[in-house]
Order: structure tokens, then C-alpha cells, then sequence
């Protein structure tokens, strides 16, 4: 389906403040991410896949009670959307820790793999939340 230029801009609109929220959320839950995975294995010393694994699923929580009661502003209930979420999480969390080991592999720092993982996730994300998750 090809847009024209008043549709895209239209739905820019009616999309702005979602959108803009979203980055928020998910800007402050990088930096949640990312600082938690650096202390815990620069600091604690926790090998890297568990520290990886840990500030995934903390930030996590942020980032779902944030995306659900503040950007998308949903009312349908947890179990609503508690399937279509843990496939979504799980999936990107598959995708971080493989990117971040094989890129270990070849010499890539683990907060470059983390960000470029990141990265990556979150072309898909957006669309998964706003079209199936909180709906």
C-alpha cells in the first residue's frame, strides 16, 4: 500500500505522542539496560550472559508497566496481553544474548553487541506494540 504524502502525514499526527513516549520509554530503559549489564560485569564481575540476562528481564518490567500505562495508555487486562508479550520478549531476548555472544566471538565489545541488539529489536518492537500487544 503506497501512502500519499497527506496520508503519511496524517498518520504522523494522530501517532506523534505515542511515538514520542515510546522513544522515551524505551530511551530510559537502554540506559537502565545498558547500566545495569555494565555494573554487573564490569563491577560485580557476573560473566556477561548472566549480567546480560539479568538487566534484560529487570528493565523489562520498567519498560511493560511504562509502554502499558503511559504510552499506549491501555485498560485491557494483564492477561490480555500477557501471551502476545512473553513471545515478544522472549524473541528479543533470544536476539540480544546471540548477538551479543557471537559478536564476542569476533572481538565486538558486549556493550556495542548490546546496542546494536538493541538496535535491531527495536525496528520490529514498535509496530508488535502498537498493533498487536496494546491494542
Amino acid at each position: 500500500m503506497k501512502l500519499s504524502v497527506d496520508q503519511a502525514l496524517s498518520l504522523w499526527q494522530r501517532n506523534r505522542e505515542n511515538f514520542v513516549k515510546y522513544v522515551c520509554v524505551g530511551g530510559s530503559t537502554f540506559l537502565i539496560d545498558l547500566g545495569l549489564l555494565v555494573v554487573l560485569h564490569e563491577v560485580c564481575h557476573v560473566p556477561v550472559v548472566i549480567a546480560a540476562t539479568i538487566s534484560y528481564w529487570t528493565s523489562i518490567v520498567y519498560n511493560f508497566a511504562m509502554n502499558r500505562y503511559w504510552t499506549f495508555e491501555t485498560t485491557r487486562s494483564l492477561k490480555h496481553h500477557a501471551m502476545a508479550y512473553g513471545l515478544l520478549l522472549l524473541t528479543n531476548y533470544i536476539v540480544t544474548i546471540a548477538i551479543i555472544w557471537a559478536l564476542g566471538l569476533v572481538g565486538v565489545t558486549y556493550t556495542l553487541a548490546k546496542i546494536l541488539a538493541v538496535g535491531i529489536s527495536m525496528s520490529w518492537t514498535y509496530v508488535v506494540y502498537k498493533k498487536v500487544i496494546f491494542v
